[in-house]
């Protein structure tokens, strides 16, 4: 007895090839139903079971778990713990989206780098599911009302009181996404725990030139300034220096014109003489005291008539 009559097959091999293809389709069943309908979820995520027979939603089943489920229904895997958004460009490395760039209330543009952290209620999954199917409320929503939220706050304040009050900026700014989100209704009070973080403020550069050009040229009056009033207090050292000797030769002069006088009284009243012929005759020695430094020879003549005459040696006289 062969094969085929053992197993009652006969001379029917077709039979055969059903046999086995229907032991291969057992097995493929056997091992993709269990994966199928044995499912797990994360730490930090909840599943949300969609079943199109019977057109509901059910869970979330959060992480860490296992479950079971049919194998006709979807599980939607949602992270619900820590998510962030990010608005910066730092270099060359951009975050999650480009910076925030509002006008200012004095019609410049700042960009705000922007950090903004949430977490999701994981009650409300299916809810938000059902409104976002496509997952993308970040995209949709949370950039739009931070973008929103920028605009607002930044439109009220001039660059400088910006730059002057980053810290208040910041508070206000924080404040103001805090409550957007919370109060955005598409998002179905969905986000809890929402954190922002300012992680910098940049004005425009021709601002920030304009204010470099600014301190530069106070720097260079203030300098200025100091060396003129450095040149002044030097000039009035100086002038101060030349009256105080000027007011001190003049006043030694008199002392000694003061005591010639006083020395030529005494020795006209000692010696009989009129002071007024004494004084002329002091004089007139003082003279030549002085014309005798610049001339080697010359013969002085004293005349009856009281004239005193210097003739130059070489020379005829007059």
């Amino acid at each position: 007895m062969n094969e085929t009559s053992r197993f009652g097959f006969g001379d029917r091999p077709w039979l055969k090839r059903v046999a086995v293809a229907a032991l291969f389709l057992l097995i493929v069943f056997a091992i993709i139903v269990p994966l199928t309908v044995f499912r797990t979820v994360a730490v930090g995520y909840g599943a949300i079971l969609v079943d199109p027979i019977a057109k509901s939603i059910s869970g979330p089943i959060t992480g860490p778990a296992w479950f079971f489920k049919a194998p006709w229904v979807t599980d939607i895997h949602i992270y619900f713990a820590i998510d962030s958004i990010g608005m910066w460009k730092e270099d060359a490395v951009q975050g999650d989206y480009p910076p925030i760039t509002p006008i200012s209330k004095d019609g410049l543009r700042i960009e705000l780098d922007v950090l903004v952290r949430w977490s999701l209620d994981s009650t409300k999954l299916n809810a938000l599911y059902e409104r976002f199917p496509n997952l993308d409320w970040k995209d949709r929503v949370v950039a739009s009302v931070i973008r929103e939220a920028g605009r607002d706050i930044v439109g009220q304040y001039t660059v400088v009181q910006i730059i002057e009050n980053r810290s208040v900026i910041t508070r206000v700014l924080s404040e103001e996404i805090v409550s957007s989100l919370y109060a955005e209704e598409s998002l179905l009070n969905a986000l809890i725990n929402v954190e922002v973080d300012l992680r910098d403020v940049d004005p425009p550069a021709e601002f920030l030139k304009a204010i470099e050009a600014k301190l530069a040229a106070e720097q260079s009056k203030l300098q200025a300034e100091f060396e003129r009033e450095r040149i002044l207090i030097l000039a009035n050292a100086s002038a101060r220096e030349k009256i105080i000797a000027a007011r001190g030769e003049a006043e030694s002069r008199l002392i000694v014109a003061n005591g010639t006088a006083e020395s030529i009284r005494i020795i006209a009243e000692d010696a009989g003489m009129n002071a007024t012929e004494l004084t002329n005759l002091y004089l007139t020695l003082e003279a030549l005291k002085e014309i005798g430094r610049t001339t080697e020879n010359f013969v002085v003549i004293l005349g009856q008539d009281g004239l005193t005459y210097l003739i130059p040696l070489g020379e005829e006289p007059p």
